[in-house]
């Protein structure tokens, strides 16, 4: 549930630092075609509490799926899969993207800037804008696995 007690059914991106051209270019594609993201928080300095008030907002609701853009994609992962309901996938190609959703459900892909191309940038916000589902198997083994990591 969001801050006026709605769950929000939309999706997110937030970017550490200024947007690459290519990823602005991306953003007003994507716009063009009807899917309108959220700008989540932005990076105002330190990364690591940046990426946890991210992942705050999937936890809180106010979005369900969101795209990260950053400068270290495993370091914001290991972040961001630390807050409940969080299931953050480090992707450097569409086709990792569409693996994350499909057999993980991730609700946070988490994208390194670097040499990311216009195609890559608009495919993966095109993929996080559909909904994706945690596998019933994979969310019983996370389930469980969650209960141990506080024993």
């Amino acid at each position: 549930m969001n801050g006026n007690g709605q769950t929000g059914s939309g999706w997110g991106y937030a970017v550490e630092g200024r947007p690459s051209t290519m990823l602005q270019i991306a953003l007003r594609a994507v716009n063009r075609n009807g899917h309108s993201p959220q700008l989540l928080p932005e990076c105002n300095g330190e990364s690591c509490d940046w990426v946890r008030r991210v992942a705050e907002c999937l936890q809180n609701g106010q979005c369900q799926r969101a795209i990260l853009f950053c400068h270290d994609a495993c370091l914001a992962c290991c972040i961001a899969n630390k807050v409940p309901g969080v299931r953050a996938a480090a992707v450097w190609t569409v086709a990792q993207a569409e693996r994350a959703l499909e057999q993980l459900g991730a609700n946070l892909l988490v994208v390194e800037m670097a040499d990311r191309t216009f195609f890559e940038c608009k495919e993966m916000l095109r993929l996080c804008c559909e909904e994706a589902n945690c596998p019933p198997h994979v969310a019983c083994i996370l389930k469980e696995l969650d209960g141990h990591a506080h024993r």
